[in-house]
């Protein structure tokens, strides 16, 4: 068996482990809530302002009323605690097929989520067998997902396939597949756990078609860098990571964390491949209700071509900005192997993400940061991506993002370099069907050689409403937030 094979089956092993002991967990942890609810017992009433819910809706429609006890029996009632109640602790992660990011743990013991899209479009530059040809494209997307919450742990594992046809005879229809395991829970009071894996299979150039990966800075969903490269490979690729991370409050004030993560990328047409292995230890202390800050250890080592070893350390500060904004900072030195190319002298990371008022919100983030690995032989990056949206109304929304990459290769001097630029509008039609116009425009070259394509889509987007993702809202105050880390750390 080769290599990649190798690699492939571990991968798929260790997703199938994820969900099999999360799974498991939610199921022992909903038998046990089941269990310990007595029978008759009322049912807590909907609090609107824990809720979430989809735009339009009510927080608390669809909530069970609570019972009404019987006069009679308001005696044999236990006396209810005075202590407050400890508000739930909201997380947040990109959804497969676009919109805005997925709330975690969804507000569901069992949920099955799933939609489509169709769209038809217009594409300047296909790599076609001889050339890049201009074309019209038809595209078919399916998206599934499946949330499971127990009372200590979650969860949400998603699917998407694309399918594509062009009005071009010299261009055969493609395919593409991502899918995405999340699972979360606690060891204890202070004790917490997270794995998380990826996978993409299929024609790279569907990158270009599909929703465009996010990067979170609270609930806030900025763009990815690595979106300003896509377009540089050719052919049928394979992407796969896995990352997790343990973590432990001893207390109120301070959190520490480990964290891990493996990508591994291969592109068939050379058999040629990739592997980024990243491990990092954090310090954290709460200064104030809106202020954190702390220290990182990371280190980073890339095989395939030749070998890449980066160290690195630093400072990191999160900040609430009012009620409306989030800041984070974080820099210190890097040291690198000789294999890396161009040294680093320094890591970076600066974003800033928040509300301008009730219908407008912006963010803008900078990095100097390693690979993700898409990039084949790539390391070390600078890049800035930036966007703002503007709701119109409850049915309207216009979103614009736009990013620049610059990057080294392995063991050599050369750079890589691109940007891109995305627009969107958005219209519901109603509770499950939504309209959505997109412009993107992709520019990149390594070693001089350039890549220009122009993609103009209109889109159907096809959500059951009884069976979509609760997510956030991106115009809301971040007041009832905490400021979260670059690592993903809420306070």
């Amino acid at each position: 068996m080769s290599m990649a094979g190798t690699i492939r089956r571990t991968v798929v092993i260790m997703l199938a482990l994820i969900c099999g002991v999360a799974a498991c967990g939610v199921a022992a942890s909903s038998v046990a809530a089941q269990t310990a609810r007595q029978p008759g017992a009322p049912v807590p009433a909907c609090d609107p302002q824990l809720t979430a819910s989809p735009s339009g809706r009510a927080p608390c429609d669809g909530a069970p009323a609570p019972a009404v006890a019987a006069a009679d029996d308001s005696a044999s009632h236990p006396a209810e605690d005075p202590s407050p109640a400890a508000a739930p602790v909201l997380r947040y992660t990109p959804s497969l097929n676009g919109g805005d990011p997925i709330i975690v743990p969804q507000p569901f013991r069992l949920r099955y989520l799933f939609g489509g899209e169709a769209t038809q479009g217009f594409d300047s530059a296909v790599a076609g067998p001889f050339r890049h040809l201009p074309t019209g494209v038809s595209v078919l997307d399916g998206y599934a997902a499946v949330s499971m919450q127990g009372r200590r742990s979650y969860v949400l594992v998603q699917h998407a396939s694309t399918v594509t046809r062009y009005s071009s005879s010299e261009l055969q229809g493609q395919v593409f597949h991502r899918t995405a395991v999340l699972a979360d829970g606690d060891l204890s009071q202070s004790v917490n756990w997270s794995l998380e894996g990826r996978s993409t299979l299929g024609d790279d150039s569907l990158h270009l078609v599909n929703p465009l990966p996010a990067r979170l800075v609270g609930q806030f969903a900025t763009a990815e860098p690595v979106s300003a490269a896509y377009g540089i490979n050719g052919g049928r690729i394979w992407g796969g990571d896995l990352s997790g991370s343990l973590s432990w409050k001893p207390d109120m004030m301070r959190t520490i964390k480990l964290q891990f993560r493996d990508a591994y990328h291969q592109t068939f047409a050379d058999g040629l491949h990739n592997n980024i292995a990243n491990i990092r230890f954090e310090y954290l202390k709460k200064a104030s209700e809106r202020t954190s800050y702390g220290f990182y250890g990371q280190g980073t080592r890339e095989t395939g071509t030749l070998t890449c070893d980066s160290r690195g350390a630093g400072f990191e500060v999160a900040a609430k900005l009012a009620e409306s904004a989030l800041a984070e900072l974080a820099a210190g030195p890097e040291f690198g192997s000789s294999g890396c190319g161009r040294r680093q002298a320094v890591n970076v990371h600066m974003a800033l993400a928040g509300t301008l008022n009730s219908s407008m919100r912006a963010y803008v983030a900078a990095n100097r940061e390693f690979s993700s690995g898409y990039v084949r032989r790539g390391t070390w990056e600078d890049n800035v991506v930036a966007g703002i949206g503007k709701r119109f109304s409850r049915q309207i929304s216009w979103g614009l993002d736009a990013g620049y990459v610059k990057g080294t290769l392995l063991g050599s001097v050369l750079t890589y370099h691109g940007y891109f630029a995305s627009t969107e509008i958005r219209k519901r039609l109603s509770e499950s069907l939504t309209v959505l116009a997109t412009y993107r425009r992709f520019d990149h070259s390594i070693s001089n050689q350039g890549v220009r394509r122009n993609v103009v889509m209109f889109s159907l987007l096809w959500t059951p409403a009884r069976h979509n993702a609760e997510r956030s809202d991106p115009y809301m105050s971040v007041g009832r937030q905490g400021a979260v880390t670059e690592s993903g750390h809420e306070n």
